[in-house]
């Protein structure tokens, strides 16, 4: 198949996809998905609904797996440029103001049912969900693990990288396991019962056995 050419306006074409009209592409995804579920939403079904052409949707977006997902992760938590992790002085605080923001959706355990059944036979769709959901989330705990561990809260051998696994890890598998995003009361169980007792356990010394 011949390669598909980019029109000399594609940098133009990629930065007008930007703000609003990402947003609305991103609802208007949102709406084919629910409408057709995943399988059968195409390009030029989301390009219809949203008044775009496929062409401008596939240079912003190569796959229709980083379309959905990246639409979902909008309409979960809606990405502001100015944002920035909390930094309260402690991290049970930045971890529930993080983490809890926005953790329910009143439309996104339909969402979820629309996705679920293609994630384990679609390896781009499984790819964009660790792209764009586990693997952000597991940054950020990381960065708020690092100040953490500077203030004196974290043992300075801890393995920051296993911590910052527990609680994109668990939030996945409630996903998988119960086909609901997690709610607010899930995350700071996770926090409360896991994520703090691990980290508080660093701080105490080893027993030889």
């Amino acid at each position: 198949m011949a390669a598909r050419q980019q029109s000399p306006d594609d940098g133009s074409c990629r930065r007008r996809v930007v703000g609003d009209r990402e947003r609305e592409i991103f609802a208007g995804t949102i709406e084919v998905l629910l409408d057709v579920g995943y399988d059968r939403l195409t390009f030029d079904a989301v390009a219809a609904q949203v008044r775009a052409s496929k062409a401008t949707l596939y240079r912003k977006w190569p796959t229709k797996a980083d379309l959905v997902v990246q639409a979902a992760q909008e309409m979960a938590c809606p990405q502001d440029e100015d944002d920035q992790l909390p930094d309260t002085g402690s991290l049970r605080t930045d971890l529930e103001c993080h983490f809890c923001e926005g953790a329910e959706h009143d439309r996104m355990p339909a969402v979820i049912a629309a996705i679920l059944p293609a994630l384990h036979r679609d390896p781009e769709l499984a790819a964009a969900v660790h792209t764009h959901f586990i693997e952000p989330r597991r940054e950020a705990l990381h960065t708020l693990l690092v100040r953490a561990r500077d203030r004196g809260e974290i043992g300075p051998e801890a393995d920051l990288d296993l911590l910052s696994q527990v609680l994109p890890a668990m939030k996945f598998a409630r996903v998988m396991d119960h086909q609901n995003p997690p709610t607010r009361e899930f995350i700071l169980a996770v926090l409360d019962d896991v994520l703090m007792p691990a980290c508080r356990a660093t701080l105490e010394p080893s027993t030889a056995l």
